[in-house]
C-alpha cells in the first residue's frame, strides 16, 4: 500500500505535538507501506520539490507558494499573518504543486494532518483521481485561523465556511479526542466522513520511577508553555496557598509570557522553581522526580501528551476537565478539576496530600498500565483497521462534486 500524508511541517522542523506526533505515525506506517510525506519548504519557488528519506520515510517539501513560510512565522506583524491565511482559503499554486506530486507517486490512500500554509482546498488536488482522503483533527485550524481562542470571529466563520464545504471531500475523519472531533463534526464539517478517535502515540519507555511513596510534603510538577491559558497562574496561585508542610517544592517547566510576571510573585518564596525549556530527557527526569503533576489548561486542549509521558514514568497527573483532556487521563472522575479555578488546584493538592503510601503506588501501578493504550504499537493497528475499511467502502470518490476543483 502506498500512503501519502499530507502535514504543514515536518521533521526537522518540529514547532510542537503536531509536527511529532506525524512523524509517529509516518514512521510507524513505514514499516507495513510505502509512505510519502508533502510538507512545506522554506526554499523558493524557483528552487522547485526537494525530497529526502527520514527515518524510512520519502519526505517532499514544496515551496510555499505564499507570502512567507509558516516556519518562519516569528516576529511577523498582523497584516502578513491575516494575508498569508486569507492566501490559505484557496492557493492555486500550491494545490497544483500537490496535484502534480499525487499523479507522480500514484498513492493509494491520502492522510491529511494539519493544514496550515495549505488549506483545505488541498482536499481538492486528487478530485479527479478518486483516491480516499483520511484526515486526522489535531487543532482547531478548521475552524479558526489561530489554534489559540478565537481572536478574530469573522475570519473564523469564513474558515469554517470553506473547510466545511471542502471537508465533503473526505472519506473517513479521525479526532485525536473525542473532544476535538465533536467540535468539529457539530460545527458541520465531514459531513459524509466516517468518524473515528485514535489518540495520539506518546514514545517513550514506560518505567515506574522509584519513589518513596510515603514521604511528605509533596513535590509538585508543571511542564507546559508558560501562557495564560495554560492556567499556570491558577497552579502557582493554589501552590502559594499550602503550607510547607504540604508543598516542598513546585517545579515549572517552560517559556511563556508569564514566566517572568510568576517568577515576580513567588520572589520571596524559594518552593518554586523555573528551569525554562529542558530537554526532553531532563523533562522526563524532572517528571519522575515529582510526586505528582499537573495540567491546569484553561483553554481546550486538543489532546494531552504531556499526561500521558507523565504516566509513563510512573507520576500520576491532575489535570483540568476542559478539551481532549479527560480522554487521556486516568480515572477522570478523581483527576479532573474545574479549569481556571485556583481554590479546585488546591483541593486536589490537599487530596493528594491525604493519601496514603499504599494507596499512591496504587495509582501508580494505574497510570503506567493506562498509558499502555497509547503505544506506537496501538497506534499502527488502528490506523491500518481505519484504512482498510475505508478503502474497501465502494463508493465513487470521483463523483463527489468538488469544490474549487483544479482542472
Amino acid at each position: 500500500m502506498r500512503i501519502v500524508i499530507v502535514n504543514s511541517l515536518y521533521a526537522p522542523h518540529i514547532v510542537g505535538g503536531a509536527e511529532i506526533s506525524t512523524q509517529i505515525l509516518a514512521e510507524a506506517l513505514g514499516s507495513v507501506a510505502d509512505v510519502h510525506v508533502l510538507t512545506l519548504g522554506s526554499q523558493k519557488r524557483s528552487a522547485g520539490v526537494q525530497v529526502e528519506k527520514i527515518g524510512g520515510v520519502t519526505v517532499h517539501r514544496l515551496p510555499h507558494h505564499n507570502l512567507y513560510w509558516l516556519g518562519d512565522s516569528q516576529g511577523r506583524g498582523t497584516l502578513p499573518r491575516i494575508v498569508r491565511r486569507l492566501v490559505d482559503l484557496y492557493n492555486r499554486r500550491l494545490i497544483g504543486a500537490v496535484k502534480e506530486r499525487l499523479q507522480a507517486i500514484r498513492p493509494d490512500l491520502i492522510h491529511t494532518q494539519n493544514l496550515s500554509g495549505f488549506g483545505a482546498a488541498v482536499w481538492t488536488a486528487n478530485a479527479k483521481e478518486g483516491v480516499p482522503i483520511v484526515h486526522t483533527l489535531r487543532d482547531y485550524s478548521l475552524l479558526s485561523p489561530v489554534s489559540s481562542p478565537l481572536s478574530n470571529p469573522a475570519l473564523a466563520r469564513l474558515y469554517a465556511l470553506t473547510s466545511g464545504a471542502f471537508s465533503r471531500r473526505v472519506a473517513a475523519v479521525v479526532g485525536i479526542s473525542s473532544h476535538i472531533l465533536k467540535r468539529h463534526t457539530d460545527a458541520g464539517l465531514f459531513p459524509d466522513a466516517t468518524r473515528q478517535v485514535i489518540p495520539n502515540a506518546v514514545e517513550g519507555e514506560i518505567a515506574a520511577s522509584d519513589k518513596d511513596f510515603g514521604r511528605k510534603p509533596l513535590r509538585i510538577g508543571y511542564f507546559g508553555r508558560i501562557e495564560p491559558e495554560k492556567g499556570v497562574r491558577e497552579l502557582v496561585d493554589a501552590a502559594l496557598a499550602c503550607p510547607r508542610d504540604v508543598v516542598e517544592k513546585v517545579v515549572v517547566c517552560g517559556e511563556g509570557s508569564l514566566r517572568q510576571n510568576l517568577t515576580d510573585i513567588v520572589r520571596h518564596d524559594d518552593r518554586f522553581l523555573f528551569p525554562g525549556k529542558v530537554k526532553p530527557a531532563e523533562a522526563r527526569r524532572l517528571m519522575a522526580e515529582a510526586d505528582v503533576n499537573f495540567v491546569p489548561s484553561i483553554w481546550e486542549e486538543p489532546f494531552g501528551r504531556v499526561i500521558i509521558e507523565s504516566y509513563q514514568v510512573g507520576t500520576p497527573v491532575y489535570a483540568s476537565a476542559v478539551g481532549g483532556i479527560p480522554d487521556a487521563v486516568w480515572n477522570p472522575a478523581e483527576f479532573l478539576f474545574r479549569p481556571g479555578s485556583a481554590a479546585a488546584i488546591r483541593d486536589k493538592i490537599e487530596a493528594f496530600y491525604a493519601l496514603s503510601g499504599e494507596e499512591k503506588r496504587r495509582i501508580q501501578a494505574s497510570c503506567l498500565q493506562h498509558c499502555r493504550k497509547f503505544t506506537q504499537a496501538a497506534l499502527l493497528e488502528r490506523h491500518l483497521d481505519l484504512y482498510a475499511r475505508t478503502l474497501s467502502r465502494s463508493r465513487d470518490y470521483a463523483d463527489i462534486p468538488a469544490y474549487g476543483q483544479v482542472h
